[in-house]
């Protein structure tokens, strides 16, 4: 005997008594639609077909209930995003209401975010903030709860980014009528299915998919390219495991790629890599069904059995399977009768079918530097977008382009160029492969309120640090080209490129320091000192003339040491208004000619005792 179909459709208080049809499609990651339809005069509002006593119904909730005495019934709520009129040849027609579930409150329009240190539950949660509870009920239990380094939305909405969480970390997500999944639910419904009672049409089929394939990805700090290989994936369902020996027979040669999410650890990849495997293999056995048992629901199990007949009055039960249901419409007429279509999988499988989602398609971003001070001291710098978001925290340590950079056998760290932003520079990032999951700052940018450009003609290139030290490449013509090296303690290093000169300035002290230092002039070589210059020497001390030496003093002369060696070619000449000579002995003599003394006075030889002459 046929069981009648109880239902009940509200929408915020109006009660829908009566209608012609109602469809409700659902499937995982996705927004359910509905449609209803029924005449006018169910409201009480006979005659012409209008909007004026509907249109209220626009951003209104939608309840239904509906399933039979013996089970379980099914609950829907969801939001009106349409009213409209259906009429056709002459008659009133009816009203057509439809909606979303209340997923489609995620789906405002493509927005950006930046989460740094979140793990998927805190991610999922902020997403939702802006949707009233209620509305939603979300239910946040991810198999994957480990904290990620930095993620980032982008230019995608809430709804569809939850999507691709969803899909590159392998958890289930839906909506089931009342409450939205993300993670797989502790118990699930089940409904017995009997092919030839509850089921008209059944198709159970199994098909082939790449599974051989390897992941990779760079980790830049540790300098390490990780990788791994899928291969460890299993199934218990026997049709599941031929599908899975013929996929890997069929399609030997192995893929590789690099992975869709930030990796930074062996066992991070391994197992990245065995639940795509596992993504994969779930989708090798596949079930489709028409039926009219109202149980069958959107994240539920369907156990379903076939029933055949053995004799008069007599049947076998033969198991088929147990089957996640993945994908169901509901479908009611005026009158009662229901049919559903359903699709579904094995209920062992680990991993669902990675939904199909947009990857975002990363160009270059504004951002300000926020910290520099890496705490391993790679050079890395944190930034913070320019985007006026609901979430946008800054990044993680991200690598500077440079215009070189490694090492060598001599040098171990820093060969190159090191120019690290500083705080509150303007930056811009880019991102590796195209790839959201991996930015780095491709370089700077001045604004209107730091840029002054190169002068007139940009004759000036230059090289300026936080603290004023600069160097300065000039090409103005032939009238002042140069090259200038200077900090603000006035300290200056001048190539002058039309004079040929070189002038250093130092405001105090400047010190050469070398093993030896030599001082070549082609013309003349002049030192000038304010006040003192001293020439001092571990040893000797060398001067040497091609021609004259002078030393002139303005007061004395003073010359000490052990021994005093003067000696000349041809003359020795000494003048002065005075000469004053004194030595605990004094030797004079002429080894070849006369010893003259002369005076234009008197000679006074005088002595402490006796004075000789021959």
């Amino acid at each position: 005997m046929y069981e009648k179909l109880h239902v009940a459709i509200d929408i915020e208080g109006t009660v829908i008594p009566h209608f012609t049809s109602f469809v409700l499609k659902q499937s995982f990651n996705s927004h359910h639609y509905f449609e209803l339809h029924f005449n006018n005069d169910t409201l009480g509002m006979p005659g012409m077909v209008s909007l004026d006593k509907s249109r209220d119904f626009i951003g209104k909730n939608l309840a239904i209930e509906f399933g039979r005495a013996s089970g379980a019934a099914q609950h829907f709520v969801g939001k009106i995003t349409r009213v409209a009129v259906s009429q056709r040849q002459g008659y009133h027609g009816s009203l057509v209401i439809s909606g979303y579930s209340p997923t489609i409150l995620l789906d405002r329009g493509a927005d950006v975010g930046s989460y740094l240190g979140k793990d998927l539950s805190g991610i999922v949660n902020k997403l939702a903030q802006g949707v009233p509870s209620n509305d939603l009920n979300l239910q946040v239990q991810p198999a994957f709860t480990d904290t990620i380094d930095y993620i980032i939305q982008y230019r995608e909405s809430d709804f569809n980014f939850i999507v691709r969480l969803a899909a590159e970390y392998h958890e289930w997500f839906f909506y089931d009528g009342l409450k939205l999944h993300f993670g797989k639910p502790a118990q699930l419904p089940e409904a017995a299915l009997v092919y030839g009672r509850d089921v008209k049409e059944l198709q159970y089929g199994i098909g082939i998919t790449p599974l051989n394939n390897q992941q990779f990805a760079y980790h830049s700090p540790a300098n390490e390219l990780l990788q791994a290989q899928s291969g460890r994936g299993s199934a218990s369902q026997p049709d599941q495991v031929h599908a899975l020996q013929a996929s890997r027979a069929t399609f030997g040669t192995l893929h590789s790629g690099p992975g869709s999410i930030r990796l930074s650890t062996p066992s991070a990849i391994a197992t990245h890599t065995d639940n795509e495997e596992l993504s994969r293999i779930s989708s090798l056995l596949k079930v489709t069904g028409t039926g009219d048992n109202p149980q069958v629901q959107l994240g539920g199990i369907a156990a379903i059995s076939t029933s055949l007949r053995t004799g008069i009055g007599d049947f076998a039960t033969s198991d088929i399977g147990k089957f996640l249901i993945t994908a169901v419409t509901h479908e009611i007429d005026g009158v009662g009768h229901y049919l559903n279509h359903f699709e579904g999988i094995n209920a062992d499988s680990e991993k669902l079918p990675a939904p199909a989602y947009t990857k975002p398609l990363a160009d270059m971003q504004l951002a300000q530097v926020t910290d520099n001070q890496d705490p391993q001291q790679q050079g890395r710098i944190k930034v913070q977008f320019k985007w006026q978001c609901n979430n946008n925290d800054t990044t993680e340590w991200l690598r500077v382009l440079t215009p070189d950079g490694g090492n060598s056998d001599l040098v171990s760290k820093n060969r190159g160029f090191v120019f690290i932003p500083e705080k509150g520079d303007q930056v811009l990032v880019g991102f590796e492969e195209g790839n959201v999951a991996r930015p780095f700052v491709m370089g700077s940018l001045f604004h209107g309120n730091n840029g002054a450009g190169g002068g007139t003609d940009n004759i000036t290139k230059s090289i300026t640090t936080r603290s004023g030290h600069t160097i300065e490449l000039n090409d103005n013509g032939n009238t002042g080209t140069h090259i200038i090296i200077r900090d603000p303690g006035g300290n200056t290093i001048h190539l002058d490129t039309q004079g040929k000169n070189i002038t250093i300035t130092a405001p105090e002290t400047m010190t050469f320091n070398a093993r030896n230092v030599i001082i070549n002039a082609g013309q003349t070589a002049t030192i000038n000192a304010g006040e003192h210059i001293n020439n001092v020497a571990g040893k000797n001390v060398s001067t040497a003339a091609g021609a004259n030496i002078m030393h002139n003093a303005a007061k004395d002369l003073t010359m000490t040491a052990t021994n005093i060696i003067g000696t000349a070619d041809e003359a020795l000449t000494h003048n002065a208004a005075n000469i004053t000579k004194r030595a605990n002995e004094i030797f004079a003599s002429s080894t070849e000619e006369n010893f003259q003394l002369f005076s234009s006075k008197q000679v006074v030889n005088t002595s402490g005792e006796k004075g000789k002459l021959f």
